[in-house]
């Protein structure tokens, strides 16, 4: 690919498709360097795919629709990519004509971040769509990559198994302020007396997580055949008496031997 116009980032974000902050860190230190492609919705009037617009060219590329009404920017890491979405969404510039334009990484990464500020149904950016390691982006993962601090992809990073090395900060913590939280753990408790007892814990994984996360983890009697039934029993109660963080694990017999 030596006629593009700067770094070819595929294998790098095919690698940051793992999600985890190591792998993603590579296409971070890269990104100066590369770029990214658009399909765009007003012509511009290329020559081809890998000529950049002009640096006062107004862009304005297709976006990518979920079904809920969210939208995402779309960008591409080569041109081939950018066509097959464009064939797979019969998207076409405004004379009916198909164009893909270049632009370096940080330049894309600004453009679709100005979109998601500027336009509250953009959620997010989608990389490579229809490759099989494309990936999608929330604001907070996009800011970062924008501004060069590599973090964990935490939709992609949960997915990976644990490797040896690999490291947990487990810190106990204080639930007391929140309302309902205790008295609602020991309801079900006595609803459920094959649960011994319960410990509330703050975890961290750096290559995982990109802030501390809360995990419940009871002390239960029963098998791991029944873990499943008892965690979605567990949050059903507890939302309707509880104000639910955004994420709350729960875990069963799980041993934390080095608490800090």
């Amino acid at each position: 690919m030596s006629q593009f116009p700067f770094t070819d980032l595929t294998d790098l974000v095919n690698q940051a498709h793992r999600g985890l902050k190591r792998d993603v860190e590579p296409l971070v230190n890269a990104l100066a360097e590369g770029g990214f492609f658009l399909s765009l919705a007003r012509s511009l009037g290329l020559p081809n795919d890998i000529t950049p617009p002009p640096p006062e060219a107004a862009v304005s590329s297709h976006m990518l629709q979920h079904p809920d009404g969210s939208v995402y920017v779309a960008l591409f890491t080569r041109p081939e990519y950018g066509r097959l979405a464009q064939q797979e969404q019969k998207w076409m510039t405004e004379d009916g004509k198909q164009e893909i334009c270049p632009l370096p990484a940080r330049n894309a990464l600004y453009y679709a971040w100005k979109l998601l500020t500027g336009n509250e149904q953009v959620v997010g950016v989608f990389i490579n769509a229809y490759q099989e390691k494309s990936i999608s982006l929330n604001r907070l993962e996009l800011e970062s990559l924008f501004n060069g601090v590599p973090v964990p992809f935490e939709a992609y990073a949960m997915q990976v198994p644990f490797e040896e090395g690999d490291s947990i900060m487990v810190r106990p913590a204080d639930v007391t302020g929140v309302e309902h939280f205790q008295d609602t753990v020991q309801q079900y408790m006595e609803q459920n007396p094959e649960i011994k007892g319960y410990e509330v814990v703050a975890l961290f994984d750096e290559q995982r997580n990109m802030e501390p996360y809360l995990a419940i983890n009871f002390k239960a009697e029963f098998g791991e055949e029944k873990y499943a039934e008892h965690a979605q029993a567990f949050v059903s109660q507890m939302k309707q008496k509880v104000e639910m963080p955004e994420r709350l694990e729960i875990m069963f017999n799980e041993e934390f031997p080095a608490l800090i």
